[in-house]
């Protein structure tokens, strides 16, 4: 298994990885069930990556707040 590992699994990705190692450890390796985990932890590593960006679009909204109180605030001052 090789690519990115994901910093967290939820419980579904837990119990679909705990699934195919069991299926693996009961069948033998397939390339097929190394796809599948992959797939797995690919889907984790999306998830993430979206509620990063996620994060750091709330977080630049929010920083964006700041800065246009902070100009209303300096313009009512200088009234």
């Amino acid at each position: 298994m090789s690519g990115p590992e994901p910093k967290q699994y939820t419980a579904w990705e837990i119990a679909r990885l705990a699934a195919l190692v069991a299926k693996g450890v009961k069948t033998g390796p397939t390339g097929k069930l190394d796809r599948q985990i992959e797939a797995v932890k690919a889907a984790a590593c999306e998830r993430e990556r979206i509620a990063d960006a996620a994060r750091a679009r709330v977080a630049a909204e929010r920083e964006a707040a700041r800065f246009e109180a902070a100009v209303e605030k300096a313009a009512r001052k200088h009234r």
